[in-house]
Parts: structure tokens; C-alpha cells; sequence
């Protein structure tokens, strides 16, 4: 894996009243991102304290870009009213216009300093 991916991870609360709804609009993320060749990863995890964990790498800026304004445009709005926190970590690649949608959230951004993947 190069050092082009980004790679965005989300720390989400989601209240209990919200979670079947949150779930159904995982599903409809999940479907549309399967569509896009240039995300590599796009999955969701539900710890046992309640909180909701998605990743996301994309295999370039231009992907990452695409996938996110995808985002922006047509589910950011039924994502954030089904939350009541988010957390952000992102590389420190992510482009301005991923950084201008999450600026919201005040990422962390990490910087990539050693390791391997084998995807």
C-alpha cells in the first residue's frame, strides 16, 4: 500500500433510539461505496459500550475526494442528525477539501510514520 491512501476513521455515538436507523443507513453507505474502485476499505464495527467505529482508506486523493463530497452531498445530513458524537482521526494527507468537510469535527490528524499492509 502506498503512501497516496487516506485513511479517515470515525468514533460515533449514536443513541439507542437512533441505532436501527443509523444501521439502515450504514447498509445504503456500504452499497454505494462498493461502487467506487477507490475505496479499499470501507467498513463498520459496534463496540460493546455502544459506540459505533468506521474505517475508511482510499486509495488516492482524487478517491478519497470523490467518495467524501459523495458524502457531503447526500448522506451527512440523515448521518449527523442519527449522532450525537464523532470523533475524527485522519491522515495527515487528506486533501484541503476532505479536511474542509471534517473541519467540524476537529480531527486528529496522524502522520504515517513506519508499517506495512498486505491489501
Amino acid at each position: 500500500m502506498s503512501h497516496r491512501t487516506i485513511f479517515i476513521h470515525l468514533k460515533v455515538g449514536v443513541p439507542a433510539a437512533n441505532a436501527q436507523s443509523f444501521e439502515a443507513l450504514m447498509a445504503e453507505l456500504v452499497e454505494r461505496s462498493e461502487g467506487e474502485p477507490g475505496t479499499l476499505v470501507y467498513e463498520w464495527y459496534q463496540t460493546e459500550d455502544g459506540s459505533w467505529h468506521i474505517l475508511e482508506r482510499y486509495a488516492d486523493a482524487r478517491h478519497g475526494d470523490t467518495h467524501v463530497r459523495g458524502f457531503a452531498e447526500n448522506y451527512a445530513n440523515r448521518f449527523f442528525e442519527l449522532c450525537n458524537s464523532c470523533d475524527a482521526t485522519v491522515s495527515d494527507n487528506a486533501t484541503p477539501y476532505i479536511r474542509g468537510v471534517l473541519e467540524g469535527l476537529s480531527p486528529l490528524y496522524i502522520s504515517r510514520k513506519g508499517g506495512f499492509n498486505r491489501f
